[in-house]
């Protein structure tokens, strides 16, 4: 029972700092935050220390805990881990047999630029996808294990910046088939250096949403993740 309500309190606390219901920077108390949630401020205090190993919670010495910052450095370390890791399983695709790997290469074939909106949420899942099958690819649990937390930064970046640029979309389209068409041709070398294009590309765009640089007339309310 203990450890179900711990696991509860885990989940709402990192739902809430992911979608910035409780905004980056801001101090955590443990008494606070088991009055909101009703548990004891023991499981909280095991969430804290969960929430920690993921970089979302850092320690504020004898204060306590806040949540962590989210500024240009953090867009530039969590980008640069995705550089680091994810080209790693194209080296093994290039590998798999002829049929998986044109199953792989075709699927962003069903999309066409300029993006109907209505196809937007569709193509965010395969791009997600994506990207988490070409690091299950390298076949390294702690590389796998390394990119999940990549994967939970990368969501609070995606509620915080809550516009996008227009069109982000299509360049996103024409970037991952780039890296499709290497991987067809069995090049892992260029599908590499696509993707890492691909990464740098939609770090720069992020960035500058985080700065508050952007002013670029075509900006509006929408989907954060398309800028990705």
């Amino acid at each position: 029972m203990t450890q179900h309500v711990g696991t509860q309190a885990y989940e709402r606390l990192k739902q809430a700092i992911i979608d910035c219901s409780i905004e980056p920077g801001a101090l955590l108390s443990d008494r606070h935050l088991s009055e909101q949630l009703g548990v004891s401020r023991t499981p909280v205090r095991d969430a804290l220390r969960q929430l920690e190993s993921t970089g979302l919670v850092v320690r504020r010495g004898r204060v306590g805990w806040a949540v962590s910052g989210l500024d240009a450095k953090d867009v530039a370390e969590v980008f640069e881990l995705r550089r680091l890791l994810e080209p790693a399983g194209l080296f093994r695709m290039v590998k798999w047999d002829r049929e998986r790997l044109a199953w792989f290469v075709s699927l962003f074939d069903e999309f066409t630029t300029p993006m109907d909106p209505e196809r937007i949420a569709r193509y965010l899942k395969v791009d997600d996808y994506f990207h988490r099958t070409i690091v299950a690819a390298a076949e390294n649990r702690r590389l796998t294990q390394a990119y999940e937390i990549v994967c939970v930064q990368l969501d609070r970046f995606r509620h915080f910046t809550s516009y996008r640029y227009h069109g982000r979309v299509d360049q996103s389209l024409s970037e991952h088939r780039m890296v499709c068409e290497a991987l067809s041709r069995g090049d892992a070398e260029e599908a590499a250096r696509s993707l890492v294009a691909h990464i740098s590309s939609a770090e720069e765009k992020l960035t500058a949403i985080v700065q508050g640089t952007v002013t670029d007339p075509t900006l509006a309310q929408a989907n954060p993740k398309e800028a990705e």
